[in-house]
């Protein structure tokens, strides 16, 4: 062998999927561990859940609650971030399929996708009841009161502009 090749790494690969709060804690509790960490997630940063609402009634702005993946886990040496969607798993051949970068073997996989919100089979609710998972979801909901505050300043009937500013939060817990 000649002194630029390298051996090939040994250690076990572990995937985690989802860089939210379980994908990134188990990532960095495995800082000093002897493993290849590839972290996926669809996103290309780790988002504060707790403070959307902030973002939704623009208290903050979305760059002050989503900080990127590869800046969080700069200093950790075994951890490679790719920014993809798994899209399927194949146990038998221990591989997880990517959307753009094709599939990638694992030693261990860890699915931290995270949660998502429901209607509890009422998806009706869902126009006048947005979710608030994503900065996305904080955004719409932002659009949405400040559209309504616009209309009540320009509504003459106090009635109308009543109605125009009356939100119901349903679900007051931090996320």
């Amino acid at each position: 062998m000649s002194s630029g090749e390298q051996l090939p790494d040994t250690r076990p690969h572990l995937v985690v999927v989802g860089g939210g709060f379980g994908g990134l804690w188990a990532t960095r509790a495995l800082a000093s561990a002897p493993v290849r960490i590839t972290l996926v997630d669809r996103g290309n940063h780790h988002l504060f859940q707790p403070l959307l609402y902030q973002v939704a009634t623009a208290g903050l702005s979305a760059p002050d609650i989503a900080a990127p993946l590869r800046h969080i886990l700069r200093g950790q040496a075994n951890v490679t971030v790719l920014m993809d969607e798994a899209v399927a798993i194949d146990t038998d051949a221990r591989a997880l399929r990517l959307r753009d970068a094709g599939a990638i073997g694992y030693d261990y996989l860890l699915l931290a996708t995270g949660a998502t919100h429901a209607y509890f089979g009422h998806d009706d609710w869902a126009p006048h009841a947005p979710g608030l998972k994503t900065l996305d979801d904080a955004l719409r909901i932002r659009r949405r009161i400040l559209s309504a505050f616009e209309k009540a300043e320009l509504e003459d009937d106090p009635e109308k502009r009543r109605a125009l500013l009356t939100f119901a939060i349903v679900g007051g817990g931090p996320t």
